[in-house]
Parts: structure tokens; C-alpha cells; sequence
């Protein structure tokens, strides 16, 4: 259910608005001359996309845990927020380092990868 929950969560938090974005730069590129400073419009969904997918357990659980039903807890119960979506998430932009977290996220019993262990934080059935 956690693969499953991050396919939806890339889709919609990450691929979305630069899908967006990439589809604004194509049409004003074929339409016309580039005008200046398109680049760095495509940067900033780039940047959004980024901020969106560190903080997307910002309220205990991001879209694709809700619907599968997942809720992300901080030790003692209550919901995460913020600063443990955002340091839950940040290992996961390391390149190589995700494999380590996919490795650790199938071996070990209580299912927690190094980014729940730094947040302190926990993935449960809601």
C-alpha cells in the first residue's frame, strides 16, 4: 500500500505541476518567441514541486496515504506536521540514499525507513 500511496503522491504532487509547466512552455515556445524569463517560470514550478513533495505529509498523511487508508503519527500518537513531513522527505531527494531507504523499509519488521527514524515518525493504519 505504501508503493502505491507514493505512485499517487508523485502524480499528484510532483508530476502534476510540472506537467503543467512543461505544457505552458511548449505552447508559448510553438506559438511564438520565447519571451524572456520563461526559463525561470519553468524553475519556479520546479522549486513549487519540490516544496510540495518535502511537505506533503504535512498534515499526517499525504493524498495517496489517505486514500489507502495510512496515516502518518508522530511518536506518541499525534498527528505529524510540517518540520517531520519536511525532515521525513529530505533523504529522499538524496540521490542513492533512496535505495537505502527502500532497503530499510523492506527489512525491517516495524516498517520504518531512516526518514520516519529521523522524524520520529511512523506510517499506520488510520
Amino acid at each position: 500500500m505504501r508503493a502505491a500511496a507514493f505512485g499517487i503522491d508523485l502524480i499528484l504532487v510532483a508530476g502534476v505541476p510540472l506537467l503543467l509547466a512543461s505544457a505552458i512552455v511548449l505552447g508559448v515556445h510553438a506559438t511564438s518567441r520565447a519571451p524572456a524569463g520563461l526559463d525561470a517560470g519553468f524553475r519556479a514550478a520546479q522549486a513549487v514541486a519540490v516544496c510540495l513533495f518535502l511537505l506533503r505529509d504535512a498534515d499526517g498523511g499525504s493524498p495517496g496515504k489517505r486514500l489507502f487508508g495510512l496515516r502518518l503519527i508522530r511518536r506518541g500518537g499525534s498527528r505529524a506536521g510540517p518540520l517531520q513531513s519536511l525532515s521525513r522527505n529530505l533523504t529522499l531527494l538524496i540521490p542513492g540514499w533512496n535505495l537505502i531507504e527502500l532497503a530499510s523499509l523492506i527489512r525491517r519488521e516495524d516498517g520504518r525507513r531512516p526518514g520516519d527514524r529521523v522524524a520520529g515518525t511512523a506510517l499506520v493504519e488510520a
